[in-house]
């Protein structure tokens, strides 16, 4: 601290009006943040960097006071993260001075024109909240992403997955299924060389399974959404085991969610349980998929 505020006094205006050499004290107190970075006390070295911003603010270098003002968020975030992995009680101060930095940092991006640089910030941010199992505070950090990465088809994409996500874990897979039901018109729309195939195959097997749960009419669901369901649901006397309901996904998924969709319709809960055997052993679902398929399996066996 007393190295701190010597540093900062050297900023305040000297005797007949000599200026300040803020170059000087911006790349000490940069020397300082990396020593405090070295000795594990990001909180500290966060203030640093926020004061190399100021720094470079007062002389209008705004790409050098965005950068600072990132690595000040990204500190405090860090002294966040340790407190929250050793399950220690905290008051937040560094998760709130880091959402602080973020924001305004984006804001100067955006302001710069930096559309995609800002929305980068805004996930980073959505991501933290995110590994911290705070899917309700992660969401409108995505949403901000979404609205500035509209220009690219897989950034949006992305960005969209993660809104998605947090839907489903809030849960609210109403909203859930209307962002994925976009993640897949979008890629339909700008996909003529299947680049996107993967990102398709996971958003049909979420949507699915949704659907799954959320047991849809042709009362309150559009015809498309209902499409999603009803190509599994249809039996062929001609039966060809190389053929794909969905292009998407591997004839091996077809096949086991064409026998859950019929098994739930049915409700039978033995060939539930199979089935949700099969796509876990195999390893041919993702995390979360698995734990909406949990939702579905258990949704099944109420019913009986």
């Amino acid at each position: 601290m007393t190295e701190y505020r010597n540093i900062s006094n050297k900023l305040k205006k000297r005797f007949l009006g000599r200026r300040p050499n803020v170059s000087e004290a911006s790349e000490q107190f940069r020397s300082l943040a990396k020593r405090l970075n070295d000795n594990e006390e990001p909180q500290y070295a966060a203030y640093c960097h926020l004061a190399i911003g100021r720094c470079e603010q007062s002389v209008g270098n705004s790409p050098g006071e965005i950068e600072a003002i990132t690595a000040a968020a990204r500190s405090f975030l860090k002294s966040e993260f340790e407190v929250h992995n050793l399950r220690n009680p905290s008051f937040e101060f560094q998760l709130t001075a880091a959402v602080s930095c973020y924001t305004t940092a984006a804001k100067l991006q955006e302001d710069q024109g930096r559309q995609q640089l800002a929305a980068g910030l805004y996930n980073e941010l959505g991501q933290a909240y995110w590994k911290m199992n705070r899917p309700v505070e992660a969401l409108p950090y995505f949403q901000k992403a979404v609205i500035l990465l509209e220009n690219d088809v897989l950034s949006v994409m992305n960005a969209k997955l993660s809104v998605a996500s947090c839907f489903i874990a809030i849960p609210d897979y109403h909203n859930a299924l209307l962002v994925l039901s976009d993640i897949a018109n979008i890629a339909t729309e700008n996909d003529s060389f299947h680049l996107y195939d993967d990102i398709q195959e996971n958003v049909e097997i979420l949507r699915v399974l949704l659907l799954l749960i959320i047991e849809p009419s042709s009362h309150n669901t559009s015809p498309h959404l209902l499409g999603v369901i009803e190509k599994y649901r249809v039996l062929d006397d001609s039966f060809d085991p190389e053929h794909e309901i969905c292009p998407f996904i591997s004839v091996e998924v077809s096949i086991l969610l064409q026998s859950l969709v019929m098994a739930v319709d049915s409700v039978e809960t033995d060939s539930v349980l199979y089935i949700e055997d099969e796509l876990l052993s195999n390893s041919l679902l993702s995390d979360e998929q698995r734990s909406l398929l949990r939702v579905v399996v258990k949704q099944t066996l109420k019913k009986v």
